[in-house]
């Protein structure tokens, strides 16, 4: 029987320039991958840098519209405060002026109920004026509830008329302005 040799080696020789040709190819791959990976790499580190700057930009104009918002906001404070005092002295100059039959206004205004109306006013502007008025009614009862109310202002009836539609009478009562 014939001996099987399976050292295959011991026949063969390596081919060098295969061998050199192969470990040149890996070689170079290698080397491609590493400048391709350090291209990248470099191109990350680029983008990343420009980011940082594009956030730091950002970053001081959020920082100065933060500090012009205050400024700002403390100017509003400032001229607040000025038309405030501005305002409450206005305010103080309008009530010394104001005139003396306006309060007599509020409460004619007050006591009318809604089915009457003013047909005609005359009011002496003096601190106990007589308010001289003719006022019309749908209803003669809304009429004597307007008496009613007017009762301790010295009320005087000049006359009463019914028309067609409603009620009309001309009176006159005195009463005196408000002291604030």
């Amino acid at each position: 029987m014939r001996k099987i040799k399976y050292n295959l080696a011991g026949t063969r020789k390596i081919d060098t320039r295969d061998f050199a040709l192969t470990l040149a190819v890996l070689a170079l791959a290698v080397v491609l991958l590493n400048a391709v990976t350090l291209f990248n790499l470099a191109r990350q580190h680029g983008q990343r840098r420009a980011e940082k700057s594009e956030i730091r930009f950002a970053a001081l104009k959020l920082e100065s519209m933060q500090q012009k918002t205050l400024r700002r906001q403390a100017e509003i404070a400032a001229w607040k405060k000025t038309w405030e005092r501005k305002l409450a002295f206005d305010n103080f100059l309008i009530g010394r002026k104001s005139f003396s039959f306006i309060a007599r206004l509020n409460f004619l205004e007050n006591i009318l109920s809604a089915g009457m109306r003013v047909r005609q006013l005359s009011i002496a502007n003096e601190t106990a004026g007589r308010m001289k008025l003719i006022v019309s009614a749908l209803a003669q009862n809304e009429l004597l509830e307007f008496y009613k109310k007017l009762l301790p202002y010295e009320l005087v009836i000049a006359n009463e008329n019914q028309m067609t539609e409603n009620f009309q009478a001309k009176l006159s009562f005195r009463m005196e302005d408000e002291q604030e």
